[in-house]
């Protein structure tokens, strides 16, 4: 049986790969950092819901792809919430 932190992780990535697809305008953001830093976000948002992860009948996989779809853009507006304010 594959392990629980695996399988979210791998779903995190799957959705953080997803988040990149759908937002890339040409070819050439497929092979930027950008695109690497959303899968890599998407990564470690999977594991993020591993350890958050509750015992509802929702089906885990499903939400931690969710989440690592949706992990850049809280860790992003997390940053513009609480950016210190300059001078």
């Amino acid at each position: 049986m594959v392990e629980a932190w695996l399988l979210f992780i791998v779903s995190g990535l799957l959705g953080g790969l997803a988040h990149g697809l759908l937002h890339a305008r040409s070819w050439r953001d497929l092979t930027s950092f950008e695109f690497f830093r959303v899968a890599m976000l998407g990564v470690i948002g999977g594991f993020v819901f591993y350890l958050l992860h509750t015992e509802w009948n929702i089906p885990n996989g499903v939400v931690a792809f969710m989440f690592g779809y949706a992990f850049k853009d809280m860790i992003e507006t997390l940053m513009y919430k609480f950016r210190l304010p300059k001078g």
